[in-house]
């Protein structure tokens, strides 16, 4: 059994505790929608990939080494800063907004969604709410230990975690297990059609708990563990952000043209 200790610990590193040395950064303003440009020219041979970061984090922080090696092979890449602190259902909102104004500036038919962490599930949350219209602006989506079914770092209940969430942090309440927002998202279809999508978590991962629910059981949907295929990386939760075989499963979710080739290698961060 979790102790009240473990529990804190947890959501500390969440982001989600206030005390010493657990201070919240100051909540980010989303980007203005109509500052973003268009692609540059050489880099529109592929649709655009709009990255969404994690909880109390930015892009660089969440999938920095992913952002650098989209660039590296030509694409063009759009990382919008967000309140991850607000309601889950205003950022799914604001980054479905984007992903239709990137298309728009492009004169593309989709762009590609990677998110990591709260972002990941803001990114297939994202993808549903086109659902019954005739085109859906986002093509494919890969998700980073996305909490699909929700959070339980300690086997709590939704009303008493809450209590421990300082005000002006509702998404991690929406994050719970078997909260109001995830019950009503869950409740219809869990993807959209004609959508691609690549759902990876971390065996080790102790803040996506359990980590199978970072999975979706949906056609469409291939659901990747970290550790298949090799056992020696134990990347945990935060380690995924930077960790090399993470970076190319995303990679060759993307493009498994350009990149067929997945590393192994040992990880013993399991942060």
């Amino acid at each position: 059994m979790r102790t009240l200790a473990t529990t804190t610990a947890a959501l500390a590193i969440l982001g989600t505790v206030s005390g010493p040395g657990t201070a919240l950064a100051a909540p980010a303003m989303p980007t203005p929608l109509d500052t973003l440009t268009a692609c540059p020219a050489q880099t529109r041979a592929d649709p655009p990939v709009l990255l969404i970061h994690g909880t109390n984090a930015t892009v660089e922080t969440s999938l920095g080494p992913v952002r650098q090696a989209l660039l590296d092979d030509g694409r063009c890449v759009y990382g919008l800063d967000y309140d991850s602190s607000g309601s889950v259902a205003t950022s799914v909102t604001y980054f479905a907004a984007a992903a239709e104004r990137i298309a728009a500036l492009n004169t593309v038919d989709a762009v590609d969604l990677v998110g990591k962490s709260q972002g990941a599930l803001i990114a297939r949350a994202a993808s549903l709410e086109f659902t019954g219209r005739q085109a859906n602006p986002i093509r494919s989506v890969v998700a980073v230990s996305g909490p699909q079914y929700g959070v339980d770092p300690a086997g709590i209940p939704v009303a008493p975690l809450a209590a421990l969430v300082p005000p002006g942090t509702s998404a991690l309440t929406d994050v719970v297990a078997g909260s109001p927002y995830l019950t009503t998202l869950n409740r219809g279809p869990v993807v959209a059609p004609g959508v691609r999508y690549t759902m990876i978590a971390s065996r080790d991962d102790r803040i996506v708990t359990p980590y199978t629910s970072a999975f979706i059981d949906a056609p469409g949907v291939t659901n990747i563990v970290l550790q298949d295929g090799c056992p020696q990386d134990h990347a945990g939760h935060l380690a995924e952000s930077t960790d090399p075989r993470t970076v190319d499963l995303v990679l060759h979710a993307l493009d498994p043209d350009r990149h067929p080739t997945i590393r192994c290698t040992l990880n013993e961060d399991r942060k």
